[in-house]
């Protein structure tokens, strides 16, 4: 019998940072800056962290630090997906199914393709949504934090 997973934030505060990490304009030069910025933030840790920036469809950045592998390719296309179906963030969205003590994938009948875990989040210009970051290699609720410190710092530079 598999254990019950452990809800690992608040959903209300997941729900505010996406409310408030709003872009005024993001052109692919600022994808870009994200992008390095999140690696950076990676490597000074010392994590095993695989980062991608999307605009539209568009892949815009992609890297991998070491001690990452192809799967982490995978998750972040899984948790890309999620972010791009619902146009929120992937922990978010598995958090608020926790919650609820809901299954994801039962509740909303998606394949293995999606993943409602930490490191997805989508990219909006006011409300426009415009693409996705997405980070994978630690545990989930660190690939969200990590995201979510890099797009605080790159907000407030457009400012």
């Amino acid at each position: 019998m598999s254990e019950t997973p452990e809800l690992l934030a608040d959903v209300a505060e997941l729900e505010s940072q996406l409310a408030l990490l709003r872009f005024t304009s993001l052109r692919h030069e600022d994808a870009l800056a994200l992008g390095m910025d999140l690696a950076a933030r990676a490597e000074e840790r010392n994590w095993p962290l695989a980062v991608s920036v999307f605009l539209g469809d568009q892949h815009v950045f992609r890297y991998a630090c070491p001690g990452t592998s192809s799967e982490n390719d995978d998750w972040i296309e899984r948790k890309r997906k999620t972010v791009y179906h619902f146009r929120e963030p992937s922990f978010l969205v598995g958090q608020r199914f926790l919650s609820q003590g809901k299954d994801f994938f039962h509740e909303t009948g998606l394949s293995e393709e999606y993943a409602a875990h930490g490191g997805g989040f989508p990219l909006f210009v006011g409300d426009t949504f415009v693409g996705a970051v997405v980070a994978s290699g630690v545990p989930q609720q660190d690939d969200h934090a990590i995201v979510v410190e890099a797009l605080i710092a790159a907000i407030e530079s457009e400012q």
